[in-house]
């Protein structure tokens, strides 16, 4: 009797012992794949962010901004449901959940032109990735085919303008220090790149076209006694080239002879 008391006793821990051992196990594995989850949704979120808050809000129509935003918080949202319930993250939910705010009432945002080229390769480099996302939505099915055209369309104004604001700010640097040569150089790339859109969106740029185009008349004189009143430098340079030249064939002229008077002996 004490046998069978002592032998149900063993089974029973065995049994208890093991349902631990699984329920432990379960745990941890559902505890791992939170994890996994929740840092996945994080990874997406910052891609998306710089896109909302990096982006000068001029540069994109309200409809894209607004999209990139609720993308943005709903993976937030997502993360929240996750499971992460930490401080930190609690604290950015809120403040992004202001900026999203922020975003869908602000359908005209004043212009903050690109100051320079380091500035302008940012945003272009962030354009590109908003460019991969759209194209990403599209083949998961959750753009239109018409909806993800708009976008791209958009997405090319987008960093027309900003090639425009960086050679347009370039050029005032220029003409600034007097140097209008350089100058034309920043206003002709901005007529080259407008000049992509011949036959087509004529009319978006029109303005910028005939401004950069009067802006390049009214400095021509400039630049033309610029170069007429200067030093030539490619001239004094290449002097400097052929005097150098001058001297080496001399040098080497003289090591000849000596060799050959060397070998007469």
């Amino acid at each position: 009797m004490i046998a069978l008391i002592v032998s149900s006793v063993i089974v029973v821990l065995a049994f208890v012992t093991l349902f631990l051992v699984h329920h432990h196990k379960v745990k941890e594995e559902k505890r791992v794949q939170m994890e996994r989850q929740i840092k996945d949704l994080e990874s997406q979120a910052k891609r998306y962010e710089p896109l909302v808050t990096q982006i000068r809000p001029h540069l994109l129509p309200h409809s894209l901004r607004v999209g990139l935003a609720e993308r943005w918080i709903k993976l937030l949202e997502s993360r929240q449901l996750a499971g992460d319930k930490s401080p930190e993250f609690q604290e950015k939910l809120a403040e992004a959940e202001e900026i999203v705010r922020e975003v869908k009432a602000q359908t005209n945002p004043p212009e903050q032109p690109i100051e320079n080229n380091k500035k302008g390769q940012e945003v272009l480099n962030q354009l590109k990735n908003v460019q991969y996302l759209i194209m990403k939505d599209y083949r998961d099915g959750k753009l239109t085919e018409a909806k993800g055209q708009q976008f791209l369309t958009d997405l090319r104004h987008a960093a027309t303008q900003v090639v425009i604001e960086m050679n347009r700010a370039q050029a005032e640097e220029q003409l600034n220090n007097k140097k209008y040569r350089a100058a034309m150089i920043y206003f002709n790339n901005i007529v080259k790149e407008l000049k992509k859109y011949k036959g087509t969106d004529q009319t978006r740029f029109r303005d910028v076209l005939q401004e950069t185009k009067s802006a390049i008349e009214k400095i021509k004189p400039l630049a033309q006694q610029e170069l007429t009143s200067g030093p030539n430098q490619l001239a004094a340079g290449m002097e400097e080239m052929e005097a150098e030249e001058g001297f080496q064939s001399d040098v080497q002229r003289a090591v000849m002879a000596s060799k050959a008077k060397a070998r007469s002996r």
